[in-house]
């Protein structure tokens, strides 16, 4: 996949003399540092370690499950929508193979198993008074319907459109923030998302340190409404033995 890219980079939390060697196996830019920097600090150090315009960020337990054109396919018609389109990240992750830890999509069934009949296990009724109940969370799992069903567009018009190159466009008011497996736009990642996450830390850490993840999925984020496109996606999520 390296041959579709302009540049590449591979940040090494606790760098090693091994990876290093790893990364020059594969004709990889390695950087790094001997201690843990956390998910923001390997995020910065990629978006100011290179210099193009759209940055591919991949994380070591997202393996693709797409051949080499269709990534291509996928790509070239990604970057055509943002152009065109003004859309600053589009997801990656395959939306017909997610792989482990898409807890959203399981909150989604509970508050929309009756738009979508065909599920089994959950209660149409209970669905609908949660809904009633907690009206700004059921609009805030909208956008995980592009991984419960394949055509989102149809069950809520309102909520998605399609773009020229027929990818999706939802609105961050209804579909979070993800640090796996996103295409985006570099300068907005440097002069929006990263500062915003610098200046708002989350209190809920991983390892011990910030996640862009934790501080951004807030009111912030919905209130922006950025517009978030999805394609099929080629990249799963399959967690690592360590």
């Amino acid at each position: 996949m390296f041959s579709l890219f302009d540049e590449h980079l591979i940040f090494f939390q606790e760098r090693s003399e091994r990876d290093i060697e790893e990364a020059e196996r594969f004709g990889l830019r390695p950087d790094g540092n001997r201690e843990n920097t956390g998910i923001v600090g390997g995020v910065r150090a990629l978006v100011e370690g290179l210099d193009c315009d759209y940055l591919l960020l991949l994380e070591n337990d997202c393996p693709a499950v797409e051949p080499l054109e269709e990534i291509r396919r996928q790509l070239d018609g990604a970057l055509h929508d943002m152009e065109s389109e003004n859309i600053p990240v589009f997801r990656f992750r395959s939306r017909r193979q997610p792989g482990e830890g898409l807890a959203s999509v399981k909150k989604f069934y509970r508050y929309y198993a009756d738009r979508l009949p065909d599920l089994t296990g959950h209660w149409p009724l209970l669905s609908r008074l949660r809904r009633l109940l907690r009206r700004g969370k059921a609009r805030r799992m909208l956008g995980a319907s592009a991984y419960a069903d394949c055509q989102p567009d149809r069950v809520f018009p309102d909520v998605f459109r399609r773009t020229p190159c027929s990818n999706l466009v939802v609105s961050s008011r209804h579909i979070n923030w993800t640090n796996q497996s996103v295409l985006v736009n570099r300068r907005w990642m440097q002069d929006v998302i990263l500062p915003y996450v610098d200046a708002h830390p989350s209190n809920r850490l991983v390892n011990g340190f910030s996640d862009i993840e934790k501080g951004l999925n807030g009111a912030w984020w919905r209130e922006q409404a950025f517009r978030i496109g999805l394609v099929p996606g080629v990249f799963t999520h399959r967690r690592l033995d360590r």
